[in-house]
């Protein structure tokens, strides 16, 4: 098997050998004839049309292939050239009208940043007053404040002052004052939600509709005694009119009391007590619960009284304060 191997791997090698000598002399053969060729020379005559002497030079056909194959070369050089030029010339013109419709968007845009940041001026006075009537005076400088965090932001976008336009920097001035607003009318939400809270279990609507004739405090007495304190307000209204319970509570009286006619009295949160007096009858009775708007009784003339209205009292601690404040429906 081995002397097998061996004798067709010198065959092998003498076949490729005789090919290789055989192609390599028809190859130089091929190239000396080309060689000849090339040198063989050319005669170039240039005639004059008078007597002048005739110029004549000689020159290779290995020559005249250079020069022609060197302006082939120059030629496809510069028409890609003029064709390159072409295409950068157009490229220059789109990025010119791109640039331009660019420029005239960021002018369109710094229009509109200056816009809101005018806007977030304006609104700054009316934050910082509801922010005043919640958290008082004194805490009126902290609202614009930046905590640690956003101070670190800034001061390193502040490095790229440099480079970056100025719109950024508003644009930041303006995320932070919206910031800020937002914390404060969260604060000013809190604040509202438990006053609403207090004001639903407090006093708080007219409770009969009519006309005021008399106001908290000192007056002349309706029944010709010189002056007296009024503890309360004297609402008008015909006889028979609904009287509402300005708050929900417990009803503590409900019935004749003196000078008061017919008077309900009623428990509410936070110390609050509403009198309602000179009822021509009471519509509910001492124990029962009542919600607010719920009808207690009717207006009439019982008791001590000029005309039929309701004697309104709040009471806080069982001392008599205004009920003016407490009244929705501005007189």
């Amino acid at each position: 098997m081995k002397v097998k191997i061996k004798q067709y791997h010198g065959k092998f090698r003498l076949k490729f050998f005789e090919n290789y000598y055989v192609f390599r002399k028809k190859f130089l053969k091929m190239w000396d004839r080309f060689v000849e060729k090339g040198h063989e020379k050319m005669t170039v005559m240039f005639i004059p049309h008078n007597e002048r002497k005739i110029f004549n030079f000689q020159i290779s056909k290995f020559t005249i292939s250079f020069f022609f194959l060197l302006f082939l070369v120059v030629l496809v050089t510069s028409s890609y050239a003029v064709i390159k030029h072409a295409a950068v010339k157009r490229e220059e013109q789109r990025l010119l009208m791109t640039y331009e419709d660019i420029r005239s968007h960021l002018l369109r845009f710094e229009k509109l940043t200056n816009s809101v940041a005018e806007l977030v001026e304006e609104m700054k006075p009316d934050v910082e007053e509801l922010y005043e009537l919640t958290a008082g005076p004194e805490e009126i400088g902290t609202i614009w404040d930046l905590d640690q965090m956003d101070k670190k932001d800034y001061e390193e976008l502040r490095k790229l002052q440099h480079v970056l336009p100025e719109e950024i920097f508003t644009i930041k001035d303006i995320q932070k004052d919206i910031i800020c607003t937002t914390n404060t009318i969260k604060t000013v939400k809190n604040f509202v939600d438990v006053r609403s809270k207090v004001v639903r279990d407090t006093p708080s609507i007219v409770p009969n509709p009519g006309h005021i004739t008399s106001l908290f405090g000192w007056r002349r007495s309706p029944f010709g005694h010189g002056r007296d304190f009024h503890s309360g307000i004297d609402i008008a209204a015909p006889p028979g009119t609904e009287i509402r319970a300005t708050a929900p509570g417990s009803v503590i009286a409900a019935g004749w009391s003196g000078g008061y006619g017919c008077m309900i009295r009623i428990k509410h949160k936070y110390g609050f007590e509403s009198l309602y007096g000179h009822c021509q009858r009471a519509n509910v009775n001492a124990g029962q619960t009542v919600k607010k708007g719920d009808v207690i009784g009717y207006v009439g003339q019982t008791g001590n009284a000029t005309g039929n209205h309701c004697h309104y009292e709040i009471r806080l601690g069982d001392i008599p304060i205004n009920p003016y404040p407490y009244m929705s429906r501005i007189w």
